[in-house]
């Protein structure tokens, strides 16, 4: 009976090892999971809660998903449209925890570029918010008129006159926190 109770314990403390293992190598296989998740597949899972941004320069935008590319989200925030980079967003707060991959090769090819493309066809007013390396972002407004390989180009708001175009400013993406337009 002695020898019994023995086995029994020693059965018990080798299910439990087995079980943390087990446990062990789950929580591995999560965290090596996550590593290869990228924001825009937390972005694209996340459905149509609102969401509160936190850009670089303290600039805030609160709103809900339009768009995710791979590099840029659109946010649609009551009378305003944002696009925002990636690289501008500081914190996000309500993400949710899934993720979806982007099933279309055209969706994840579009860059930051074709997003402002997009806003200089309708040649609407924006508001441009720019990282000057200031506490406070530079906010520059106007129409897209411009959109290069790695930079935009904005016209100060103006009466036209038919003349050359004139206040044009020159911010390379890197700079660009976010476009507003709209509103």
């Amino acid at each position: 009976m002695r020898w019994d109770n023995l086995f029994s314990d020693f059965e018990a403390q080798l299910a439990a090892a087995g079980q943390l293992e087990l446990e062990a190598q789950v929580a591995d296989l999560a965290r090596a999971e996550a590593a290869g998740i990228g924001l825009a597949e937390r972005l694209r899972g996340h459905g149509a809660a609102p969401l509160a941004l936190l850009l670089a320069g303290g600039v805030r935008f609160r709103g809900r998903l339009a768009h995710v590319a791979s590099t840029w989200l659109a946010l649609d925030s009551g009378p305003y449209s944002v696009l925002v980079p990636h690289l501008g967003i500081v914190t996000i707060e309500g993400l949710g925890r899934a993720a979806v991959a982007e099933g279309s090769a055209v969706r994840r090819a579009l860059s930051l570029g074709s997003g402002l493309r997009a806003i200089a066809r309708d040649r609407s007013p924006v508001a441009c918010f720019v990282d000057a390396g200031a506490s406070e972002p530079l906010t520059v407004a106007g129409t897209l008129d411009t959109v290069g390989a790695d930079y935009v180009e904005i016209a100060a708001p103006r009466a036209h006159d038919g003349g050359a175009a004139r206040g044009l400013r020159v911010v390379p993406f890197a700079r660009l926190i976010a476009v507003r337009s709209g509103g």
